[in-house]
C-alpha cells in the first residue's frame, strides 16, 4: 500500500508543471568560481597567514569567504537530482549518472597521475592506486567520488523524498549536516579516532545533509524576510570563518582546534551555503533584481554554463599548475603581489571554462567535461 501510494506520489510531482531552474545554472557558476578561487588563494593565504601583508590579507579573505562553494556544488546536484518528477527509473539514472561520472572519474585521475609522476614527482608509480583511495592524488579529486557515492543512494531517496514534506527533507538534512561537524568536534578529545573513513567509497557520507539540504531549499518557498535573513546568513557565515582563522590566540584558537574554520562543515559554512542557494533563487526570478538573468536567453546562457561545470572543476587544476608557472604572474605556488593575485583567479577561472566550453564540443571529450 505504502509503495503504491509513492508511485502515485511520484506520477502527480511528473505531472506537474515544472519551475524555472534558470537560478540553478547561475548558482553552479558562482559555486564553481568559489571553487578556483578557494585552489587559487589557498597556498598564499597560508604562506602569508599572519604577515599583514595586502597580498596575505587579500588570499585570506577571497580562499574563507568562498568555502561556502565546496557543499554548495553537492547541494546543487541534490536540487536536480532529487527531484521526483525528474526521475526516470532507478535503471536509466544510474546508466545516465554513470557514463556521465564514471568516465571522468577514471580519466582524470589517469591525468592527473601522470601529472604527479612526471611532473611533480610526489608518489612512485606503485603508490599512485593507494594515493588515489584515499584523496591524496591531487587536490580535491575526491569530489568525483562524492558525486558517484550520491548518484548510487539517490534511487532510495527519491521515493523517500516524494512522500514526505520539504520540511522533513530540511530537517534531515540539518542533521545530517551537523553530524560531521560535530565528529571534527569530537577528534581533539579522542585523538586517537577519526571523523570518519576517508576513502572513494564512504565520502559521500558526510554530504549527505549537503545532498538533502539542497532539494529542501530548492522547495522552500520563498518570503522576503527568508531572503533578508539569507543575506545576513552568508555575509555572516562567511565573516565568521574569516575571522576565526584569523585569530592565533584566545577564543578563535580554542574555535580553531574544535571546528577548524577550513574544514567543509563548520556550521558558519553550513549557513553561508544554504544562504547561498536561497539567495540565488530569490533574486534570479522574474520582477526581482537578478530578473535578467531568468529572461529565456540568459536562462539557456546559465544552463549551458552550469552544464560545464564539472568539466571546469576537473580541468582548473591543470590551468593552476601552468599559471603558477607563468613569470608575469609570480613564477611560483604563491604570489607576491595583490594584482599577480587577481590575475591568477582571472586566467584560471577563464582559461578554466574556455578548455571546458570547448572539450564539450569535441565528440570524445565531451564524456569527460
Amino acid at each position: 500500500m505504502e509503495r503504491c501510494g509513492e508511485r502515485a506520489q511520484l506520477k502527480a510531482d511528473a505531472s506537474a508543471p515544472r519551475e524555472s531552474l534558470a537560478w540553478l545554472g547561475w548558482f553552479r557558476v558562482v559555486s564553481i568560481a568559489g571553487v578556483v578561487l578557494i585552489h587559487v588563494n589557498g597556498l598564499t593565504a597560508v604562506a602569508h597567514h599572519g604577515d599583514g601583508s595586502d597580498v596575505g590579507r587579500l588570499a585570506l579573505l577571497l580562499d574563507f569567504v568562498s568555502r561556502w562553494s565546496v557543499p554548495a556544488f553537492v547541494m546543487a546536484s541534490g536540487a536536480m537530482l532529487l527531484d521526483p518528477g525528474r526521475f526516470s527509473g532507478t535503471g536509466a539514472f544510474l546508466r545516465r549518472r554513470a557514463l556521465r561520472l564514471v568516465p571522468a572519474l577514471v580519466v582524470w585521475h589517469v591525468v592527473y597521475a601522470g601529472v604527479v609522476v612526471r611532473l611533480t614527482g610526489r608518489f612512485a608509480p606503485s603508490e599512485l592506486l593507494q594515493a588515489a583511495l584515499v584523496g591524496k592524488l591531487y587536490t580535491a579529486l575526491y569530489f568525483f567520488w562524492i558525486v558517484l557515492g550520491l548518484a548510487l543512494l539517490t534511487p532510495l531517496l527519491v521515493p523517500w523524498v516524494a512522500s514526505v514534506g520539504t520540511r522533513e527533507v530540511g530537517a534531515a538534512g540539518v542533521v545530517l549536516a551537523a553530524m560531521p561537524a560535530a565528529a571534527m568536534a569530537i577528534v581533539p578529545v579522542a585523538p586517537e579516532s577519526e571523523a570518519w573513513v576517508r576513502t572513494a567509497v564512504t565520502w559521500w557520507v558526510p554530504y549527505l545533509g549537503y545532498y538533502l539540504l539542497g532539494y529542501a531549499v530548492r522547495r522552500a518557498r520563498l518570503r522576503a524576510w527568508v531572503g533578508v535573513a539569507s543575506i545576513v546568513g552568508f555575509a555572516g557565515g562567511s565573516a565568521w570563518v574569516v575571522w576565526q582563522w584569523r585569530q592565533p590566540a584566545g577564543v578563535g584558537a580554542v574555535l580553531e582546534h574544535y571546528q577548524p574554520a577550513e574544514s567543509y562543515f563548520h556550521p558558519a559554512v553550513a549557513v553561508a551555503a544554504c544562504s547561498a542557494m536561497y539567495l540565488s533563487r530569490w533574486i534570479i526570478r522574474p520582477g526581482a533584481a537578478g530578473a535578467l538573468f531568468a529572461r529565456p536567453r540568459m536562462a539557456r546562457l546559465g544552463r549551458a554554463f552550469g552544464a560545464a561545470t564539472l568539466g571546469v572543476f576537473a580541468v582548473h587544476q591543470l590551468v593552476l599548475y601552468v599559471v603558477e608557472r607563468m613569470p608575469w604572474l609570480g613564477g611560483g605556488a604563491v604570489a607576491s603581489t595583490p594584482e599577480q593575485l587577481v590575475a591568477r583567479c582571472v586566467v584560471v577561472f577563464v582559461g578554466a571554462y574556455a578548455a571546458a566550453l570547448i572539450g564539450g564540443r569535441i565528440p570524445g571529450v565531451r564524456r569527460v567535461v
